[in-house]
């Protein structure tokens, strides 16, 4: 199985078990519609945790777990990450993982140049802002909004981009 990380158990919520789990998704509401959450027991073995309930709570996921019905048990939960079945997960077209953008070469769109790699992505409100190494060494942040972006191609690893006049030179 493939997993990719979807957020981290933060702490408890109320005495029944239920946990508090900071989500790593675009929306909170995207974990409701799952039942199934795997920890990371080592390396190479995940434990399967099957979901009794799953609901947003103040931009936060709170999650019952089956077998875990106690502040104790639930408690050995705390600071763990949580992961999906990647297999399992349908994205909308145009949505993709952070995990598949980290690493993809960013290119002029129209010229072929290449800017430099993505190397993280974050949602600061109104858009995810792309952080790209430039060739130079230096670190760029981009605005991954429709009209920059003229595609991207993940399996790839390119996503062209419309450059924006002095973002990427000291002129």
């Amino acid at each position: 199985m493939n997993y990719i990380e979807t957020g981290e158990i933060t702490s408890l919520h109320g005495i029944r078990g239920e946990v508090k789990v900071y989500p790593w998704a675009d929306y909170p509401e995207f974990l409701e519609e799952f039942d199934t959450f795997y920890i990371k027991k080592n390396k190479m073995h995940f434990q399967r945790l099957k979901a009794v309930s799953v609901r947003t709570h103040k931009g936060m996921v709170l999650i019952q777990f089956e077998g875990i019905d106690n502040t104790e048990l639930a408690r050995n939960l705390i600071g763990q990450i949580i992961y999906l079945n990647r297999d399992e997960i349908e994205l909308e077209e145009g949505f993709y993982f952070i995990a598949d953008l980290i690493g993809c070469k960013v290119v002029n769109g129209e010229t072929g140049e290449e800017i430099g790699t993505i190397t993280d992505v974050k949602n600061l409100g109104a858009s995810d802002i792309y952080y790209i190494e430039g060739k130079d060494g230096k670190e760029y942040m981009f605005p991954a909004v429709e009209e920059f972006l003229m595609g991207t191609d993940i399996n790839e690893k390119i996503i062209k981009i419309k450059v924006i006049e002095g973002m990427f030179s000291e002129d």
